[in-house]
């Protein structure tokens, strides 16, 4: 039995596309190299993690762990949690993430246990994050990465009222850096990752 296939027409661009191969060598390269600097910064975030009194007992400041995926909001992604604590009652990460065609980003996610032991740290320290170029997310879920106004703002629009910071069971505060910039990933990564640890000092 013969099926006819109907309305199978690509446009000049999609045509285009599915012959294209140079690009996907490209690709392919271009993660590999993304993913070693991923690899570097795990080993020196590991480093710089034992400078920090974090005292939760599940978190293994050891693991890291280093995954990609093929499609958010249609776009290919490669992601490091350094260091990483994903538990029913408590999260406790730092990710760094490379979304193709936008950017980088670098993002401190606290929720559940790890939010409430910190609450106090956080809102002594949060004038640290004035002038860094620091966003808070005000999405409803924190599983989103995008700059759009409904899931980011500037810090700065919270400062003079931080308790707003505290009404959800989770914080995000991010850093982003365009893909065109990528030389400087290594040290604005490892930048956010001290400015956004020195957050969770308690001084007293």
């Amino acid at each position: 039995m013969q099926v006819q296939v109907t309305n199978f027409n690509f446009s000049q661009g999609e045509a285009s596309a599915i012959s294209e191969r140079n690009f996907f060598l490209l690709k392919n390269s271009a993660t590999q190299k993304i993913m070693v600097l991923f690899g570097m910064l795990e080993i020196e975030m590991k480093k710089e993690l034992l400078q920090y009194s974090i005292d939760l007992k599940e978190l293994n400041s050891s693991s890291g762990k280093i995954f990609r995926g093929e499609n958010y909001k249609s776009f290919p992604y490669i992601v490091l949690d350094c260091p990483r604590l994903f538990s029913t009652n408590s999260i406790f990460a730092f990710r760094s993430m490379f979304w193709w065609g936008h950017e980088f980003s670098f993002t401190l996610h606290l929720q559940g246990e790890a939010f409430e032991k910190y609450k106090k740290s956080l809102n002594e320290n949060l004038n640290r994050l004035s002038g860094k170029e620091v966003y808070y997310c005000v999405n409803d879920t924190p599983w989103h990465y995008n700059y759009e106004k409904d899931n980011y703002l500037p810090i700065e629009d919270f400062i003079d009222r931080r308790e707003e910071l505290f009404t959800k069971p989770f914080l995000k505060v991010s850093r982003k850096l365009n893909v065109d910039e990528y030389a400087k990933a290594y040290d604005y990564a490892m930048e956010s990752f001290k400015l956004f640890m020195g957050l969770l000092k308690n001084d007293d």
